[in-house]
């Protein structure tokens, strides 16, 4: 039996348990004569409340009627998962990866080194995590500013060549200029990151897709390790300690992965054909999509991907 997912409130409205045509009432309080109502927006206004804006990016394939099979619905979920979502692993991934090596480049002598104690240490570190939780709105302004499909990539090669420069680094001073870089251009990447995953999930999908992020965490853990390894190993190649190769390795792989973000991550499910690949997804499969997200959060499809923010509206918020 195809469905047509209507909004929460007209499914029950219409005697119908949400989402689904013709299931069984689960409120005995609807008055017998709203069973008769028909169409998806049986309710004055509901159309206009639920309908994207015209610069919406998905508007084109907006339809109140529209209807599709449950089965077609979990099939496309799987390649989004596939497609999207492991991508989005992967970045994670990078970030994890860049964020944790200075444990393991603290255990060959880095310190020493640099001509630190424990003390200057934790200090860089403090500066890090101060820099990366103040950075988190900028860096979403900048993403609504210019797209977190390009800003996403733009985040991850900047990081990256600050990462692969610590392995020149020589004092105190440079320690601390570093760990702050690093925080001002990693805080904002997973905010920018959930916001991006929004445009192909439902509010329900996407936090078991978050989990996913903190598998792959687990993942760059281990990874890291045996990686660090076999890096660290290489002190004293062209004179350089086995921490600044860790740093300047691992760094480099991240700007590859951040270069192939910018290829590869679309603006949207309606835009993910680019001169290099066709679309993912046939115009159906993009119906399904865009209707599924709108339907399940209407507020998604009143601004565009590239629409900025500025402070009277971040007030507005919170009158």
């Amino acid at each position: 039996m195809a469905i047509s997912l209507p909004f929460p409130d007209e499914g029950l409205h219409q005697g119908k348990e949400p989402g689904f045509v013709g299931s069984t009432s689960v409120a005995t309080s609807i008055s017998s004569d709203s069973t008769n109502e028909k169409g998806t927006f049986s309710r004055s206004g509901s159309a206009s409340h639920y309908a994207p804006i015209a610069s919406y990016e998905g508007a084109h394939r907006y339809d109140p009627d529209f209807q599709w099979e449950p089965k077609e619905e979990q099939r496309l979920v799987r390649r989004l998962d596939l497609k999207v979502c492991a991508f989005c692993c992967l970045t994670f991934f990078a970030l994890q990866l860049d964020r944790g090596n200075i444990t393991q480049a603290v255990s060959d002598n880095m310190i020493t080194d640099l001509g630190m104690n424990t003390n200057d240490y934790n200090t860089g570190q403090t500066i890090f995590t101060v820099c990366f939780l103040l950075a988190e709105l900028p860096s979403q302004l900048i993403s609504k500013k210019l797209g977190a499909e390009r800003w996403i990539p733009i985040q991850m090669v900047s990081w990256s060549l600050v990462a692969s420069f610590q392995a020149f680094m020589r004092t105190k001073s440079s320690f601390f200029a570093c760990r702050a870089l690093l925080g001002m251009l990693e805080g904002g990447f997973i905010p920018d990151t959930v916001l991006y995953l929004s445009y192909f999930y439902t509010s329900k999908e996407l936090p078991i897709r978050l989990s996913f992020f903190w598998t792959a965490y687990q993942f760059t853990s281990i990874i890291s390790a045996f990686m660090a390894f076999g890096i660290l190993h290489m002190r004293n190649i062209n004179g350089m300690p086995g921490w600044a190769w860790l740093f300047a390795l691992e760094g480099t792989l991240t700007g590859l992965i951040g270069v192939s973000a910018w290829f590869y991550l679309p603006a949207s499910p309606c835009q993910t054909a680019n001169r290099w690949r066709e679309s993912w997804f046939t115009e159906r499969e993009e119906k399904i999509i865009v209707n599924r997200v709108l339907r399940d959060d209407p507020s998604k499809g009143k601004t565009e991907s590239l629409q900025p923010l500025f402070s009277r509206m971040l007030t507005q918020t919170h009158r």
